[in-house]
């Protein structure tokens, strides 16, 4: 079962080629600088901030990657990260 640090760190990870900041949030977290807490006001501060995003493409990607692991972390079942990214990939690479 993967933790909400791992789901949150794999999101960064596949969205930080959309959303630059993405890679500061990425070093927060490798360094263990941010608690459970801290790890959902950052979320919350990535999905305002996606909302107010210019590019209507790169929202779109966003906003369903977000969907994504929302619906993991609600239903609170295991699941594998490399479905996870596996998933994150085919949202990020729609056109």
């Amino acid at each position: 079962m993967m933790t909400k640090k791992e789901y949150i760190s794999t999101f960064l990870e596949k969205v930080k080629e959309i959303w630059e900041p993405a890679r500061g949030f990425l070093v927060l977290l490798r360094y263990n600088v941010l608690n459970d807490q801290q790890l959902e006001e950052l979320f919350g501060v990535f999905k305002s901030v996606v909302s107010s995003a210019s590019d209507d493409l790169k929202k779109r990607k966003l906003e369903k990657a977000i969907v994504a692991l929302e619906n993991l972390k609600n239903q609170e079942q295991e699941a594998e990260m490399l479905t996870f990214a596996s998933e994150l990939d085919q949202i990020l690479a729609e056109h």
